[in-house]
């Protein structure tokens, strides 16, 4: 870069710039430095390592070793391009050193990582924050949890937690514990369920409220079809679930849970033993 007599601009590097760049967007702080090349291909490294990692997201222990090796990578980028600018004293301006392309760096970073957040989302797993509490004891109101993104071919279990949505509510998701299967018949008695006739054993099942509720406590009988599930909150006395919405399609049950990464009651005094506990 030269200035209107055609001469060459000076100007030093600073080291901290350079890193606050380089933490904003990875590679953009190398740009700033005038190793273009560099920071397109630690930034395109960066993506390649990311969406790679994400196929182990399913445990919460190698999630947050991919997140820990995401977070080292991102500073090692960024002391590079700390050190590297506090050598640049005499650096001669060049054609990259464009506000303008300091920010189309931004924007591609920004637009990139907006992307892969609704490809995560939309392929592999998806993040929910719990608000009501409809699966006490299981998950608790504020927890926070990771769902597996289920294919239609994917199969089912009795007792798994799944992710599933109705015609008739907007759109909104709700988590819930499969009771019943394709062909059953699911019948509720005083609070007991029978599957085909037979009592089925839920240890998780828990009653926050006092007394026997109709409906709620004596249900059905009913059958499930081809491709139909039954599904229950753990809370059976605080749960919006198949007793009134009824069996849920298999092609509505859209992911499966996984494990609680980050507890809702930060002050409970078992918050550090449910961290990344598995939802069973």
């Amino acid at each position: 870069m030269t200035d209107a007599f055609d001469m060459p601009v000076v100007k030093p590097r600073s080291p901290w710039l350079a890193l606050f760049l380089s933490l904003v967007a990875v590679g953009l702080g190398q740009v700033y430095n005038g190793q273009w090349k560099k920071g397109a291909g630690l930034y395109l490294a960066e993506l390649v390592v990311a969406l790679f990692m994400v196929l182990f997201w399913a445990d919460f222990a190698a999630m947050l070793l991919c997140v820990s090796i995401l977070i080292g990578y991102n500073l090692f980028a960024a002391g590079e391009a700390f050190a590297t600018a506090r050598k640049l004293t005499g650096y001669t301006l060049r054609p990259c050193n464009r506000l303008w392309i300091y920010l189309v760096c931004l924007a591609v970073s920004l637009g990139t990582g907006a992307a892969f957040e609704r490809t995560i989302n939309g392929w592999f797993f998806k993040a929910y924050k719990v608000p009501s509490a409809s699966m006490l004891p299981t998950i608790r109101v504020g927890d926070h949890f990771m769902a597996e993104v289920l294919e239609p071919g994917d199969r089912l279990a009795r007792g798994e937690i799944v992710i599933f949505s109705t015609p008739g509510t907007k759109g909104r998701d709700f988590v819930k514990r499969i009771v019943g299967l394709p062909g059953e018949t699911v019948e509720v008695r005083a609070r007991r369920v029978l599957i085909d006739g037979a009592p089925l054993d839920e240890p998780y099942v828990c009653y926050t409220r006092e007394g026997i509720l109709p409906v709620r406590d004596t249900f059905g009988p009913v059958t499930m079809g081809s491709d139909e599930y039954f599904l229950m909150g753990d809370n059976r006395e605080d749960s919006l679930d198949s007793r009134w919405l009824g069996p849920v399609p298999r092609n509505r049950i859209t992911g499966r849970a996984g494990y609680i990464y980050f507890p809702g009651d930060m002050n409970a005094p078992d918050w550090s033993d449910r961290l990344g506990a598995p939802l069973r």
